[in-house]
C-alpha cells in the first residue's frame, strides 16, 4: 500500500489551464469540412480548446496564390475566401486561430520538393520581396476583416520543424539551411509588424526544442522582432535525435539501402525506442527550452506520446495526465497534436483505432486520451505545492473553492517496455473532515474504447451499432467513493488514473 497524506492548509498555487490553450489538428483544407468542424466543436464545448493550429494555411488546395487560368504566366490571383470561412467558423465558436506561416504556394516556390499526401512545398520562396508582399496582404486583410484589436489576440508562427530536412535531404518540412529559415522568419516578422506593430509573432518552430538558442542570438544580431519561442517534442525525440547530427541514421536510407530495407530498419528501429525512455522526459525537455528561452513565453505548438495505438488507450491517457502535471507552471501554452483522427498527412486512414494523433477517432468517438483532458477540464484553479510520488505513482491534489472540494489526480504510469504493475494506494485529507467523496476512474475497464473495438475483432469499417457500442464503452462515470476519517483507499491498474474528490 502506498500512502499519501494532505493537510487542508498546505501551501497552494495558482493551477493555470496551460494545456486547453491550443490544440493541433490536420492541414487547412480539413478545417472546411462538416465533421472536422463538428468535432473541433465538441472539443470545445467538452475540453475548453481556445486556440487550434494546423499546417497548409497557404498550400495550394487552400488557393490563396495562384496563377488565373487564362493568364499571363507571372500574374498572380489572391483569395482569402477559404481562408475566410475556417476563421470565421473558429470564431464563431469561441476559438481562434494560432497561425502557423506556410507552406510555400506553387507560384512563389524556389524548388519542387514537398512534403506529405497533400504535397505542400517546403522551399523558400524564390522572390523574397512578393512574399512580403503577400505576408502584408494577409494581415492586411484580417484586420480589416475580423478587427485589430482581435486579430492582436492571435499568434502568428513562422513555418514548422524547420529543423527537419535541409537542402540535400528528399524528407522534411524546410529544404533548405537553419540560416535561410532565419532569413525566412525576418522578413515574415517585419511584414506582419509594418502591418501593425503588435501583432504576436515567433518561432522557430521546430522539432526537439531544437534551435532556440541560435534563433535568439540571430534575432538580438539582426533586431528582428520574436514575441514567443514555438517548439515541439516527442518523448521519442531523445532516441531518434531529430535535429542532431544523428538524425540522418533514421530519417534518410543508407548508401545502397533499398527502400523496403529503410522501412523495416525504421520498424525495427520503433520496437525498440521506448526502452530508453525515462517517465517524465518531456518535462525534463520542458525545463530546458524555457531556460533557453531568456524570458521570452514558451509554446509548445506540438507534442503527443506518438507511441502508436497505445496512445489510444490507458498509456495515452496516463501519459497526458502525468506530462501535463508535472509540467504545470513552466510554460504559457501547450497544445496537443491532434484534436481528431481527421488527418491526411499519409492519406486518409480508415480503421476506427490506427495509433492516430487525434483525441477523437475518425467517427467522433472519444479516445482515453480525450477522457484524460476532460478530467483536467474538472480540475480547480489551485494546486498544492506538496506532490505525492511512489514508484509509477503520482499523485496531485487540487483545491476547487467553488465547489468546496479538494481534488487528487492519481497516476500510476510508467513508459513502454518497463515494467509496471497494479498499485494499492490510500489518499489521506487532514485539518478538515470531508462530508463525501467520489472517484472517476481512467483505465482499462473505464474509457477505453479501443479495448471494445479490439473486442469486436477490429473491423475496418464498422457499422453503426458496433459504433454505439465503441461509444459507449468510451464514457467514464463519477461513483460515490468510500471515504473513513478524510482516506480513501483504491487500485491503480498499471497506466491507470483516478480523479478523487472530497467535498468538505
Amino acid at each position: 500500500m502506498k500512502s499519501f497524506i494532505w493537510d487542508i492548509n498546505d501551501a497552494v498555487k495558482p493551477l493555470k489551464p496551460y494545456w486547453n490553450m491550443c490544440v493541433g489538428s490536420c492541414h487547412a483544407a480539413t478545417a472546411l469540412r462538416q465533421d472536422y468542424r463538428e468535432q473541433l466543436e465538441k472539443c470545445r464545448r467538452e475540453l475548453g480548446f481556445r486556440y487550434v493550429r494546423f499546417h497548409g494555411l497557404f498550400d495550394d488546395d487552400m488557393s490563396v496564390l495562384t496563377h488565373p487560368m487564362m493568364g499571363a504566366q507571372e500574374e498572380l490571383t489572391v483569395s482569402f475566401t477559404n481562408v475566410d470561412s475556417i476563421f470565421d467558423f473558429l470564431l464563431s465558436i469561441n476559438m481562434k486561430p494560432f497561425v502557423e506561416i506556410g507552406f510555400m504556394p506553387e507560384c512563389l516556390k524556389s524548388k519542387d520538393t514537398t512534403i506529405f499526401h497533400y504535397k505542400g512545398n517546403t522551399s523558400r520562396p524564390a522572390s523574397y520581396e512578393k512574399w512580403d508582399w503577400l505576408i502584408g496582404l494577409f494581415a492586411g486583410h484580417l484586420i480589416d476583416r475580423y478587427g485589430l484589436g482581435e486579430v492582436r489576440q492571435w499568434f502568428f508562427e513562422v513555418w514548422n520543424e524547420p529543423n527537419l530536412g535541409g537542402p540535400d535531404s528528399p524528407f522534411g518540412f524546410w529544404s533548405d539551411t537553419m540560416e535561410e529559415y532565419f532569413t525566412l522568419y525576418s522578413h515574415t516578422a517585419g511584414a506582419l509588424k509594418k502591418v501593425d506593430a503588435r501583432l504576436r509573432v515567433g518561432g522557430p518552430a521546430t522539432s526537439n526544442n531544437a534551435w532556440i538558442p541560435e534563433f535568439l542570438a540571430y534575432c538580438r544580431e539582426t533586431d528582428t522582432p520574436v514575441d514567443f519561442i514555438s517548439t515541439h517534442h516527442y518523448p521519442t525525440d531523445v532516441i531518434l535525435g531529430y535535429g542532431v547530427e544523428d538524425s540522418q541514421n533514421f530519417m534518410t536510407p543508407k548508401e545502397g539501402e533499398s527502400m523496403e530495407q529503410f522501412l523495416e530498419r525504421r520498424k525495427e528501429q520503433h520496437k525498440r525506442l521506448w526502452e530508453g525512455v525515462d517517465r517524465g522526459v518531456l518535462t525534463k525537455m520542458t525545463k530546458k527550452a524555457v531556460e533557453e528561452a531568456q524570458g521570452l513565453p514558451v509554446y509548445y505548438t506540438e507534442w503527443n506520446s506518438g507511441a502508436g495505438l497505445a496512445s489510444d488507450g490507458p498509456f495515452g491517457s496516463s501519459f497526458i495526465l502525468k506530462t501535463i502535471m508535472d509540467s504545470a507552471g513552466l510554460v504559457e501554452g501547450y497544445s496537443y497534436w491532434t484534436f481528431s483522427d481527421i488527418f491526411e498527412e499519409g492519406g486518409m486512414p480508415y480503421q476506427p483505432f490506427h495509433g492516430g494523433f487525434g483525441l477523437l477517432n475518425l467517427q467522433g468517438i472519444p479516445k482515453a486520451s480525450y477522457r484524460a483532458f476532460q478530467l483536467l477540464y474538472k480540475l480547480g484553479d489551485e494546486i498544492y505545492e506538496k506532490r505525492g510520488a511512489d514508484g509509477t505513482v503520482d499523485v496531485y491534489a487540487v483545491k476547487k473553492e467553488a465547489e468546496h472540494a479538494v481534488q487528487f489526480l492519481a497516476v500510476n504510469h510508467h513508459s513502454l517496455l518497463h515494467d509496471i504493475s497494479e498499485e494499492e494506494i490510500s489518499i489521506r485529507l487532514t485539518g478538515v473532515s470531508p462530508v463525501k467523496a467520489t472517484v472517476e476512474r481512467l483505465d482499462v475497464t473505464h474509457g477505453n474504447a479501443l479495448a471494445r473495438w479490439q473486442e469486436m475483432g477490429e473491423p475496418d469499417y464498422p457499422d453503426r451499432q458496433q459504433l454505439a457500442l465503441m461509444e459507449a464503452a468510451s464514457f467514464t462515470k463519477e461513483e460515490t467513493a468510500d471515504i473513513k476519517d478524510g482516506t480513501i483507499a483504491l487500485t491503480l491498474p498499471p497506466m491507470g488514473a483516478a480523479l478523487i474528490t472530497m467535498y468538505l
